[in-house]
């Protein structure tokens, strides 16, 4: 006998599935990660469209058994529109929701990680004024809520009181002037003041150029794809095309 249960999710994957169908990878908070078959939804007069769209936060009503679930219907709360027209807030958008997938597994993790990632889609479409330095502060959350904090001072000696820092992506931390090595990248004076804000869980007031917040974003994310052995393909995405833009 099938079971009908009523959940709040936010859709954190969808993929295509057979002719008119869709998969989609629901995080339902208090429940953790499910999967959902989706049937009819690529149809044109399809009701449920939207309930498989990527970002669609809502209360999904669920059917099935043995682990098998079908969306048979969905009041949404959200679809996160302005997200979806905007180049800067589509790429972390997209990264928040796939790190989410990766981490949800865990599910003392996964709720509170979840709410974190809600509250950010909520402040880059709504409120945000800056997407980088949000993006930034989402990440920071994510690795303190993970246990990786990154401690602001050299891995090998110690110097805390330095300005002259260089963070090693080899060993995943910071080293000062007298320890860096080959592979270690200078950090600049802006996103050392931008991780001491976020150390010091400081207001962010003063005005930041967007490649010493993307060099913070890159810190976090190798910080998190190196404690959790995975990679992001999405981040990958955003790095290459930031990186065009800056050529031209």
């Amino acid at each position: 006998m099938e079971k009908e249960k009523t959940l709040d999710c936010l859709c954190i994957k969808s993929i295509d599935y057979k002719d008119n169908d869709k998969l989609v990878t629901l995080y339902a908070f208090g429940e953790g990660k499910i999967t959902c078959l989706l049937r009819g939804v690529k149809k044109s007069k399809a009701k449920l469209k939207y309930a498989g769209a990527l970002l669609c936060f809502g209360k999904y009503y669920l059917t099935g058994k043995n682990g098998y679930n079908n969306v048979i219907g969905c009041d949404l709360i959200d679809s996160f529109y302005g997200i979806w027209t905007d180049i800067d807030k589509y790429y972390p958008a997209l990264c928040s929701v796939e790190i989410l997938d990766k981490v949800a597994d865990d599910r003392e993790i996964g709720d509170k990680l979840a709410v974190l990632t809600l509250e950010f889609l909520n402040e880059i479409c709504y409120k945000s004024k800056d997407n980088f330095i949000s993006f930034a502060k989402y990440l920071n959350n994510v690795v303190n809520l993970l246990g990786y904090k990154l401690p602001l001072k050299c891995l090998n000696c110690g110097e805390i009181n330095n300005d002259n820092f260089y963070y090693s992506y080899l060993k995943g931390g910071l080293l000062c002037g007298n320890c860096y090595d080959s592979t270690a990248k200078k950090l600049l004076m802006g996103s050392l003041t931008l991780l001491k804000c976020f150390e010091e869980n400081k207001n962010i007031q003063a005005t930041f150029d967007t490649d010493d917040i993307i060099a913070v974003i890159q810190i976090y994310f190798d910080i998190i794809g190196k404690n959790l052995a995975k990679k992001f393909k999405t981040f990958e995405e955003y790095i290459l095309f930031y990186n065009k833009v800056n050529i031209y």
